[in-house]
């Protein structure tokens, strides 16, 4: 046996690879052990999970068997990179004794109203809410928040079933069909009615919201921005179109003021590790979106292309408890980018794909990647899932950024019905 440190990945569906988790495992000195999740996507990916570090599948075991098994190994460290394991890897951590997050802290991690509380207690962010189980507590939540407003999932990622309503009407509406479903959207238990925070006046492709990750060492003592995620501008209703960095529009004090909010906000949820906090730029200031207590999409890719940081590094260090470096804002390029492109917001499915190869002939493209094909889902309402390709590339300046995203949005590759 290996006489390196273990680290345990609680692993699914997550913002990092297994192949560059496996680089920075090698770069911090110690062994990967996957501990997959009951999920198809984790037991179809064991085979690959086995080519970069050991698995503990979880099938077919007790929790205390799985405990076991782990105690046996001597773990140094945990970690997920996974939204929906977040949970379980609390459990875990605190029944082995490891660093994380702490399970007093899981529920404002992991659910959004009860991090508007947490905020609002801190003096970080005060944003008026309500959560909403049913949709006949709608008169009472429009009544206490106002309209407009946000309904967004109390649990999720990727921008599910997120909409803005303007009338109580549209309200109603949207929430019976959250609560309902029809058989193609996904249906909700509890979400959120919030007050809208509106952006300022940004020009075309910026978004009006920006994302910081940092890293924590669950105290408060030690809160550090890791890298700033500049966004591109929403589609219809809340979908993301991806982000740059790491040199952001954004001026360099502004940029400042949202990363000393972001790690504000780390701080009032007690995270340890890597935190992913998206923050809404409007004419009064930076606002506080929502905080992720892992590390955000596309994160690592757009920090090392871009020769800012190393997340993955850090977030393993964090993990394991060693020292880490993070860096200060950086004002030139290269700027890396990962652009998503997205269904048109009334489409259903997509009718048919042709002629990718002009996306991939681009200027500053370095690669393409389909994620949909022929009759697949397309409806707005889930999320990231309903993506129809990734673009992927670098640029010298902003303005040649704004223009090959304009070159993207124009070729005629694709068709929905």
């Amino acid at each position: 046996m290996s006489d390196k440190p273990v680290l345990l990945v609680v692993y699914d569906a997550g913002s990092l690879a297994p192949t560059r988790l496996a680089e920075a495992a090698r770069d911090n000195g110690c062994s990967l052990v996957f501990v997959t999740a009951e999920t198809d996507h984790a037991r179809e990916m064991i085979p690959t999970l086995e080519t970069v570090g050991s698995v503990v599948d979880t099938a077919g075991r007790t929790e205390a068997e799985l405990l076991d098994a782990l105690r046996a190994l001597a773990p140094a460290g945990i970690i997920t990179f996974s939204e929906f394991q977040i949970a379980r890897t609390v459990r875990l951590a605190e029944a082995l004794g490891l660093r994380y997050h702490r399970s007093a802290d899981v529920e404002a991690i992991t659910h959004k109203d009860r991090q508007r509380e947490r905020f609002a207690e801190a003096g970080v962010d005060s944003v008026r809410f309500r959560t909403i189980t049913a949709a006949e507590q709608a008169d009472e939540a429009i009544a206490y928040v106002g309209l407009p407003a946000i309904i967004k999932p109390v649990i999720g990622a990727s921008s599910r079933n997120t909409q803005a309503v303007t009338t109580p009407q549209e309200c109603h509406a949207a929430l019976a069909d959250m609560f309902a479903g029809d058989g193609e959207s996904p249906t909700e238990t509890a979400v959120m009615l919030e007050e809208l925070l509106v952006g300022r006046d940004t020009p075309a492709p910026w978004g009006d919201y920006i994302a910081v990750d940092c890293v924590a060492d669950g105290d408060g003592d030690d809160v550090r921005p890791v890298f700033t995620t500049s966004k591109f501008a929403l589609a219809e209703p809340f979908r993301e179109r991806g982000g740059y960095g790491g040199f952001s529009v954004v001026p360099e004090d502004e940029e400042r003021a949202v990363r000393d909010l972001a790690c504000r906000a780390v701080r009032a949820l007690r995270i340890h590790g890597v935190a992913d906090v998206e923050i809404k730029l409007t004419a009064d200031g930076p606002r506080v979106i929502e905080v992720n207590g892992r590390l955000g999409a596309w994160v690592d890719d757009l920090a090392v292309r871009s020769g800012t940081s190393d997340p993955a590094y850090v977030a393993v260090a964090a993990a394991l408890g060693r020292p880490y470096e993070t860096p200060e804002v950086k004002q030139d390029g290269p700027i890396a980018f990962h652009y998503l492109i997205v269904p048109p917001v009334g489409a259903r499915r997509v009718a048919s794909i042709r002629n990718v190869s002009a996306l991939r002939r681009l200027p500053n493209v370095d690669r393409v990647t389909v994620l949909a094909e022929p009759g697949a889902d397309a409806d707005w309402r889930i999320g990231a899932r309903g993506n129809t390709a990734a673009v992927i590339g670098s640029a010298a300046n902003h303005r040649e950024l704004a223009a090959t995203v304009a070159a993207i949005e124009n070729v005629d590759w694709i068709t929905h019905e």
